[in-house]
């Protein structure tokens, strides 16, 4: 009788049993929520949003994106990096000015960015790609789309990707 007392009462307390967490189904539900969140993770492609006012065009294009130097040209102006190369005004002064095939605000920014990413390719051991993607709108005129793509080739990116919305 005394010893179930005092089994009682050390079970009460806590004190007669050593308790151990057993981990392996922890690491069980672990591992499946890593596999889970791999399979449903995307290496391919990149989260691109266009400029506000942009419509891009559709196309049957299959192959995905990379990060690069991005040349947005909006109905009326015209950005790098979103920064503003050419406001409405200019916009339109080159659009009618059919004479000239370089753009001249835009050349020299790209120029600058040319340039540092020259550097910085010396710099690191890597090799500059001189690849631009350019997020022409929709109603663009073909003219100045080729004037854009004729400068960004002037001016050290040759290899130039045109950002389009998938056909699903």
């Amino acid at each position: 009788m005394a010893r179930t007392r005092r089994r009682l009462k050390s079970s009460r307390t806590g004190t007669g049993h050593d308790v151990k967490l057993n981990i392996t189904p922890m690491m069980d539900i672990f591992t499946i929520i890593l596999v889970f969140l791999l399979k449903s993770f995307s290496a391919q492609g990149q989260l691109i949003t266009p400029a506000p006012g942009l419509t891009l065009p559709t196309s049957t294009i299959t192959s995905p994106t990379t990060e690069s130097l991005s040349v947005k040209i909006l109905s009326d102006k015209l950005l790098v990096e979103d920064t503003l190369v050419l406001d409405s005004k200019a916009f339109r002064d080159v659009l009618e000015d059919k004479q000239v095939a370089v753009i001249g605000p835009l050349q020299k920014i790209l120029s600058k960015y040319a340039e540092e990413a020259k550097r910085s390719a010396e710099l690191f051991g890597g090799a500059f790609s001189g690849q631009i993607t350019i997020h022409g709108d929709s109603e663009l005129p073909y003219s100045f789309l080729t004037r854009v793509m004729y400068t960004c080739g002037q001016t050290g990116y040759p290899v130039m990707k045109l950002l389009v919305y998938r056909e699903e």
